[in-house]
């Protein structure tokens, strides 16, 4: 996988996240909305090229929609919380597989499609 292609993977994270408010319901707002912008933070960051800043906000990010899992039970509360340790951890070795691989899971946790806001071909 190319590395465009991995930031289309981020990319294509950030344009499905708000599917997540509709899925989990208003209690979900408020982190949705955090994450987001710390995502969005996070691309600005990549963009200038201060990948340790970069890095630093999508790890607010994901622990912020880790929380998410404590709506739907202690095991997916336990489950999202360690999804969120690996794909920081892939993102800070620069393992672009790992991350798509975490990316698709939270899609699917979530009960989005996969590829959601991919871009086209």
């Amino acid at each position: 996988m190319s590395e465009n292609e991995r930031q289309w993977a981020i990319e294509g994270f950030i344009a499905g996240i708000d599917e997540l408010k509709t899925v989990l319901g208003p209690e979900a707002v408020g982190p949705v909305e955090c994450a987001k912008e710390e995502l969005l933070k996070a691309l600005a960051h990549r963009d200038g090229g201060r990948q340790a800043e970069a890095l630093e906000h999508v790890g607010r990010a994901m622990s912020e929609l880790s929380s998410l899992g404590q709506l739907l039970g202690a095991a997916e509360d336990g489950l999202m919380r360690g999804l969120t340790g690996s794909f920081v951890a892939g993102l800070g070795r620069g393992d672009g597989d790992s991350v798509e691989t975490d990316l698709e899971q939270f899609q699917s946790r979530a009960g989005l499609p996969r590829g959601l806001g991919d871009p086209e071909l």
